[in-house]
């Protein structure tokens, strides 16, 4: 059984387990990049609508702040004064970025030090969570690793044939992610 968990600072937002021939898979290194991808679009999703799109707008600055921030950095939305934090979640080589892909675990996100500040908020700035996982986010996530189970589990010769709809999904889902290794996983890896 694979389990697959996504914890944001201690905030599970993704519990769910996947029992269809993730037996015969040991190593799922070949579809992080494209979860790691889903997950950088999500996020700067999260950034353009300043947390609407996970379900609530940020809390607005407070008016010193703001007034402070118009002057010293005009134009910058809310949690992009410098573009530290929004790069280190949303492009995979930028100074921050986390990205560690294990065979059975994938580890993403941000080291940026008050990335988790923002996240979960203090005693004196409230949270404006960067990562907040939509549903729609999490069962196209959950669709591509039962694709990709399933496309293993064909190449293994543990199934026949794979869903023409799931190939499309697979193959559409992999094209917009550079960092998807086809070959490495037709190897037998």
């Amino acid at each position: 059984m694979l389990r697959f968990t996504i914890d944001i600072s201690g905030d599970v937002q993704l519990d769910r387990a996947i029992t269809r021939f993730s037996e015969g898979v040991s190593d799922y290194r070949p579809i992080w990049p494209l979860i790691y991808g889903e997950f950088q679009a999500e996020v700067k999703g999260q950034f353009e609508t300043e947390g609407a799109q996970g379900g609530a707008a940020w809390a607005p600055l407070s008016g010193a702040y703001s007034a402070w921030k118009v002057r010293t950095y005009p134009g910058k939305p809310i949690l992009e004064r410098t573009g530290d934090l929004k790069r280190s979640l949303t492009e995979r080589d930028a100074p921050g970025a986390v990205f560690r892909p294990e065979p059975r675990q994938l580890t993403m996100g941000s080291d940026v030090p008050y990335a988790v500040y923002h996240q979960k908020g203090t005693g004196k700035m409230p949270a404006r969570p960067e990562i907040e996982l939509t549903e729609k986010w999490k069962r196209e996530v959950m669709r591509n690793l039962q694709d990709y189970l399933v496309m293993r589990a064909t190449q293994l010769g543990f199934r026949t044939g794979m869903d023409p709809d799931a190939v499309s999904r697979i193959s559409s889902a992999m094209a917009k992610y550079p960092g998807w290794q086809p070959g490495y996983m037709e190897a037998g890896a």
